[in-house]
């Protein structure tokens, strides 16, 4: 196979939330990192009194952890004060949410990954440091069951 010319750099994708999974808020310009989110299967294996080696099967897959750093910002109107209201209320469906991204930056063509709902399982409240002068870094921990692939249509 020939070296790719397709490579995508990982400075480049937009980030959206969302509470209801059809009004999306482009969170972008304070996300720092989304951590490449990891899906495994469950795995079951039983011996037989004959064999040597196991019998392997492959179940349904895992839910997984979206890790998500984000700027520190005081502005009502930017993902900090956003998710984590969403994060600190309480009752029926707390923490619910739903969030998608595409690498390659959101246009035409490009895959978007969307989640189905998740529930935000941490949140990181701000943090002071007086040996650092760079931006105050929050974040997110969202639980969601999987995304679903797409491609953005023009």
């Amino acid at each position: 196979m020939a070296q790719t010319t397709a490579a995508v750099p990982q400075s480049c994708g937009i980030v959206e939330i969302s509470t209801n999974g059809s009004s999306w808020t482009d969170i972008s310009g304070v996300v720092n990192t989304l951590e490449q989110p990891e899906q495994t299967r469950m795995v079951g294996e039983a011996r037989t009194l004959t064999g040597e080696l196991p019998i392997v099967k492959g179940g349904k897959r895992e839910a997984m952890d979206v890790v998500v750093k984000i700027i520190y910002s005081e502005t009502d109107a930017e993902a900090y004060q956003q998710i984590r209201a969403i994060f600190e209320t309480s009752g029926c469906g707390a923490g619910a949410m739903y969030l998608r991204y595409s690498p390659a930056g959101g246009n035409a063509d490009n895959e978007r990954l969307t989640s189905d709902q998740g529930v935000l399982t941490s949140w990181l409240y701000p943090n002071l440091n007086a040996e650092e002068a760079g931006p105050i870094m929050t974040g997110f921990t969202l639980r969601v069951g999987g995304f679903t692939t797409t491609v953005i249509s023009s």
